[in-house]
């Protein structure tokens, strides 16, 4: 079984691949014989997110915002993250949904924290990654010794096409997924980015000898975004993540079956608190897939029912760098 360093991004799942990295780096579930160096100089391979999501039961606290417009008709995501909904999420990826148009507010460069507040297994820990020890000690690590993530974050003006009135702010996925993983893994860990679009992130991680390469692949499978005030946004996307032993200079070589494959649902509710600063509350949810060619895979899937296995809470503070 392989074990990750840290998976809160690489959840901004594709979501701006702030999750998505966060959250492969939490997954211990994907590399025990990978490790990677942690950004104190530390071999963690249970590094700050460490063991997504895998094996576990726990609390079932929800994921509370204070002053939120909790079960409003046209605030599905909210009330999903404030509810704590387990179940897989109902919405996917429809035509206007090329990616997540964000307020105006979010255009430029921000210095991130972001700290667990709650892990959750709701299946039970022998359906969460790495079992009850990774799951008490990405507790002890994350919730109990407030071990927060600090990195970059950086918002750009795209374009839809040659007319400039159709542009948007959306996140710059490639530098914001490396910031993350430079802060969660080590400044050497994405040694390339073939691929950074609103539909599919592909990077190759590696420790700094250079051995043991691995490809992970995120594909976006589901996105909605509710604008809920001039000062309050949400938006979610739901990936499937499929971590690979990368080809190692051999584009030819026959393919390899996957070292992991999950979805991730991540939820994230933004509140402006002012020009210079803006406040989240982060959710990310991961469901196990069922497998071809591992039985043990196969059977975990049948367990879970279709329900979540890990389930995280995040508070993100953005402040203007």
């Amino acid at each position: 079984m392989i074990v990750l360093p840290n998976e809160q991004i690489i959840t901004m799942t594709i979501l701006s691949a702030l999750v998505i990295f966060a959250l492969l780096c939490n997954d211990s579930s994907t590399v025990s014989a990978y490790s990677f160096p942690s950004s104190r100089g530390k071999n963690d391979s249970v590094n700050r997110r460490a063991a997504l999501a895998q094996i576990a039961l726990v609390s079932s606290t929800p994921c509370l915002l204070p002053g939120s417009a909790y079960g409003a008709e046209n605030n599905i995501l909210e009330a999903r993250l404030q509810e704590n909904s387990i179940d897989p999420p109902t919405y996917g990826m429809e035509a206007s949904d090329t990616d997540i148009f964000y307020p105006q507010y979010f255009l430029g460069s921000w210095k991130a924290t972001s700290s667990t507040i709650d892990i959750q297994a709701p299946c039970g820990f022998q359906l969460f990654a790495g079992g009850k020890a990774a799951f008490d000690s990405a507790t002890q690590k994350e919730v109990v010794e407030k071990d927060s993530l600090q990195y970059r974050a950086r918002f750009i003006t795209q374009s839809r096409g040659d007319d400039a009135s159709t542009s948007y702010i959306a996140a710059d996925r490639e530098f914001n997924a490396k910031e993350i993983a430079k802060a969660a893994m080590g400044g050497y860990s994405v040694l390339d980015v073939p691929i950074a679009t609103p539909n599919r992130f592909s990077c190759i991680l590696g420790p700094p000898d250079g051995s043991n390469l691995i490809c992970v692949d995120i594909i976006t499978i589901g996105r909605k975004s509710e604008p809920l005030s001039d000062n309050k946004f949400a938006c979610s996307e739901v990936v499937r993540q499929i971590v690979s032993p990368a080809r190692k200079n051999n584009p030819n070589a026959p393919p390899t079956s996957p070292l992991s494959v999950k979805e991730i649902e991540t939820i994230s509710v933004y509140t402006k608190i002012n020009d210079d600063k803006i406040q989240c509350r982060q959710r990310t949810a991961t469901y196990l897939v069922p497998s071809q060619t591992d039985p043990i895979a196969f059977k975990k899937w049948q367990l879970s029912e279709g329900k979540s296995v890990d389930v995280r809470c995040y508070d993100v503070i953005y402040s203007r760098a």
